[in-house]
């Protein structure tokens, strides 16, 4: 089922009301209700907004995702149920029992995936892919030659070449702002999935961080990343003063969360973005419970 996100920015005070959240103008005082079962998030873009524990609690059973904004409008901080699949116990221990030589080839398939979906993007806006094409059949086991690096350089300089200087870095320069707010979204999302799984979202199949509480999130994204890309791409060709905007405009803010409802292909079936994502989590619980990499796949982008 495709869920909503209710997106909160202006001060707004949000409660529980006959089993739906009710929600509070605390500037008109007119307020409205809205039902949790069609809700996957909540995105709070606003200090002023409050909301009592018995929200916390019905958006626990209810599996929604309250995600946090800071001052620059990216998402901060997940909360979320950690007890939402039935088998979470049994799969977190057979992650984490899993052997190294598994998560190397998770990692090598990871890659594969996400350099061809570059690939895939560059063909889409008319720019040489032949490069990126050939690099991902020369991905091994756990990414060994870092290819995924050198890919990723040939990549940012054709993406974006009419760009002066640009360079992908989180803290840089437009359009890196708007890569960060989508690539925060489907994040979000991947981690929802990966709890949603049985899966414990701390212990990574690559990326390793003491102060990361979503390493393994930050593995699952990077075949979807692409598509973020291609998103604010396409913006920027649409609308060329974005680029000189350092802030977040509203519109741009919700043309990103539409990325959620996109549809992509899987394995010969289209799926809206939630779903898929869910899948390809679902996908990799199987990998650890069968210690077997071959059940993993990720959408190919169109």
């Amino acid at each position: 089922m495709i869920k909503k996100v209710y997106y909160f920015e202006n001060p707004v005070r949000l409660s529980i009301r006959n089993q739906q959240l009710g929600i509070l103008n605390l500037a008109t005082q007119d307020e409205q209700t809205r039902d949790l079962d069609d809700a996957g998030f909540i995105i709070i873009d606003n200090p002023q907004i409050r909301f009592s524990v018995p929200v916390l609690q019905k958006c626990l059973e209810k599996n929604v995702t309250i995600t946090i904004c800071d001052h620059k409008h990216i998402p901060s901080g997940l909360f979320l149920p950690l007890d939402s699949h039935t088998l979470s116990g049994l799969r977190m221990r057979t992650q984490l029992e899993a052997s190294k030589p598994l998560n190397k080839r998770l990692w090598q398939i990871t890659v594969k995936y996400k350099i061809l979906n570059q690939a895939r993007v560059l063909n889409k806006f008319n720019k040489p892919s032949e490069y990126l094409i050939h690099a991902s059949s020369k991905v091994r086991s756990a990414d060994s030659s870092n290819i995924e690096a050198t890919a990723a350089a040939y990549y940012w300089k054709k993406l974006f070449g009419e760009l002066d200087e640009f360079k992908r870095d989180r803290y840089g320069a437009s359009p890196n702002h708007y890569l960060n707010y989508i690539y925060s979204i489907l994040r979000s999302q991947v981690a929802k999935c990966l709890v949603g799984s049985g899966l414990f979202p701390f212990k990574g199949i690559h990326h390793h961080n003491t102060y990361n509480a979503f390493c393994l999130a930050d593995d699952i994204i990077e075949p979807f990343r692409p598509y973020g890309d291609a998103h604010i791409k396409k913006l920027i060709d649409e609308n060329p003063d974005l680029n000189q905007v350092e802030d977040l405009p509203r519109w741009v803010r919700q043309s990103c969360l539409s990325i959620l409802n996109v549809d992509v292909r899987l394995e010969g079936s289209t799926k809206p973005m939630q779903l898929a994502i869910q899948s390809v989590c679902a996908r990799l619980a199987k990998c650890y419970d069968e210690v077997d990499p071959t059940s993993l796949c990720f959408p190919l982008y169109e």
